[in-house]
């Protein structure tokens, strides 16, 4: 792969820069001085205590998705809320402001949702720090719903932007918000000693080692798994799923469990949120990473209760910068030497189990799944590493091969202190969803071999198979330029990249990570002059400068 490294010393080259508000990933607003702005909608105050109790018994459930929000009916729509203000360009903006005191994060659903072409919605907090992918005339439907990812804090601005000449007319009604109260940063409302690793003190975070057989796999396998927010509240693990003919359609696998009371239509999916400094089973908090792998909306594909699955498939290809990858996956129902599970407890950041014994085939009541032996069920110690618990329902189960044969159902494995309790787990057997059943809405083959050709093994795909060269344009936006007291970088594609912020004399001004969606800088305290901000995508080495005015 060709690398571009552009030096300090070319002080003739141009760089194109990204104003504020010049790229479709920044609301229309946040580069505007509008005269006015919509009155805040408050939603009635929650009570909790009823909340915390049900939660203490839910959280020890695994065929339960795990709760970390609260769904709030609200309606609200273009004619009878918000705020319509006409530009002067002939461009219009509807905005509407929400809030839901002691919020952690908010989300909204559209019970009719419908954009024209060229306009887009976009849902960001308050004080501009959070910020969900734009979403655009391609998550149109014909059920005319979707649920978005959620924003941090408790107001949420939804904004919606239609240029001059747009042809149609839009419509937005919000039925409801989520009222996020754990998870995603430290919970003040019951614990201040709980918060981003809300899961066990026994998990590995993905990127710690767990065997040499099978660490390069993971690297891989990992990039399929997501978090998915099923629109209730509620919070499940899932895996983008390949298929026979390796054409990345976007199908997800998770549990069957997880359909009950939500809506495909109204789900969500977060991949790639991967701890920057990993802690394996020592008790520490893991360091975050704030992402925007996020997409909205998927129609149920097949779906069964024998082996507990659900196959969906989203509104929308998976972009193709996202380095993310469509897992490979076993349908010979064979035996596995060892397995590995990969998923989101308790909507954590990704964690990693490992067990040695070899899983097992059992039917739980009805239910045939692979049985990871420990307790009073079958033979083992549970995991030999890390644990899964309520929250990694639907993530996938990995054999020594790197492919999938199962989701998680159901189990008692947990942590006690630093050490996993030694109990079971059990997931739903591929195996058995490949041909359940007597219609393709009760097994997995008519969607993943659509062309019947067979095949009882299937590789990993990875979404970037070609990397192109390591660019600026359309993938990382930086603005202001000239800047005064803050540049801010948004990256939406690489999930390690670093910078080195320099004078022109070369001298080191600040360094650090810029891999969440939304980065700032500081200028404030410098010199007016000509900088340079040099970015390195970690994983490929890849480099480039760009030429930062300072201007106050």
């Amino acid at each position: 792969m060709k690398k571009t490294t552009l030096f300090f010393i070319l002080f003739f080259t141009i760089f194109t820069a990204f104003p504020q508000g010049g790229g479709d990933d920044l609301p229309e607003s946040w580069n505007l001085n509008l005269d006015r702005v919509p009155n805040i909608i408050r939603l009635p105050i929650l009570d909790f205590e009823n909340i915390v109790q049900q939660d203490s018994i839910n959280d020890l459930d695994k065929t339960m998705p795990w709760r970390y929000g609260i769904e709030i009916p609200l309606s609200l729509n273009m004619e009878h809320g918000g705020l319509w203000t006409d530009l002067p360009d002939g461009g219009r903006i509807w905005q509407a402001t929400i809030k839901s005191s002691g919020a952690l994060n908010l989300s909204v659903n559209f019970n009719d949702f419908f954009l024209p072409r060229g306009s887009r919605l976009q849902l960001y907090n308050d004080d501009h720090t959070d910020i969900i992918s734009a979403l655009t005339n391609n998550q149109n439907s014909s059920e005319g719903q979707l649920g978005t990812w959620f924003v941090e804090g408790d107001i949420i601005w939804i904004e919606y932007y239609q240029p001059p000449r747009t042809q149609g007319s839009p419509r937005l009604n919000i039925e409801s918000v989520i009222h996020g109260y754990r998870m995603g940063r430290v919970n003040v409302l019951f614990d201040e000693n709980r918060g981003l690793n809300d899961s066990g003190e026994c998990n590995y975070d993905v990127n710690c080692p767990i065997g040499n057989d099978f660490d390069q796999k993971k690297d891989l396998v990992k990039k399929a798994v997501a978090l998915l927010n099923l629109g209730n509240g509620h919070l499940c693990s899932a895996s983008l799923i390949n298929n026979a003919l390796s054409d990345k359609t976007p199908y997800l696998l998770t549990a069957n469990h997880c359909l009950e009371n939500s809506n495909p239509a109204l789900w969500s999916a977060r991949f790639n949120w991967v701890s920057p400094t990993p802690i394996c089973a020592t008790g520490d908090e893991s360091g975050d990473l704030q992402t925007n792998f996020t997409v909205s909306g998927a129609e149920l594909k097949a779906k069964s209760s024998i082996s507990d699955f659900a196959l969906v498939e989203l509104f929308n290809p998976i972009p193709e910068s996202w380095d993310v990858a469509f897992a490979g996956w076993d349908n010979s129902d064979a035996n596995p030497l060892f397995e590995v599970g990969i998923h989101h407890p308790n909507g954590d950041i990704m964690k990693i189990c490992r067990d040695d014994s070899g899983a097992q085939k059992v039917d739980a009541n009805g239910t045939q799944v692979w049985l990871i032996g420990g307790g009073t069920h079958g033979p083992g110690n549970g995991w030999e590493i890390g644990t899964t618990e309520s929250g990694s329902s639907g993530s996938p189960l990995f054999d020594q091969n790197g492919r999938l044969i199962g989701q998680l159902y159901a189990g008692k494995s947990a942590c006690t202190g630093l050490e996993n309790n030694n109990d079971y787990d059990i997931y739903g057997r591929f195996g058995v969803s490949w041909n359940n059943g007597n219609s393709p809405e009760t097994r997995l083959k008519d969607w993943l071999d659509p062309t019947n050709t067979g095949h009882t093994t299937i590789e990993t795909l990875q979404n970037l198979l070609n990397t192109p060269d390591f660019q600026l344009i359309g993938d990382l936006k930086i603005y202001p330029n000239p800047a005064s007291t803050l540049i801010t970088v948004m990256n939406n594609r690489y999930p390690h990249l670093s910078y080195v912020f320099s004078n022109v004399m070369g001298q080191q001004i600040h360094s650090g990570s810029l891999s969440n969606t939304m980065n700032t800088i500081a200028v404030d305290n410098l010199s007016e002059g000509v900088y340079f901000l040099h970015l390195v995508d970690e994983d490929s080495n890849e480099s480039i400068t760009k030429k930062i005015i300072i201007k106050k």
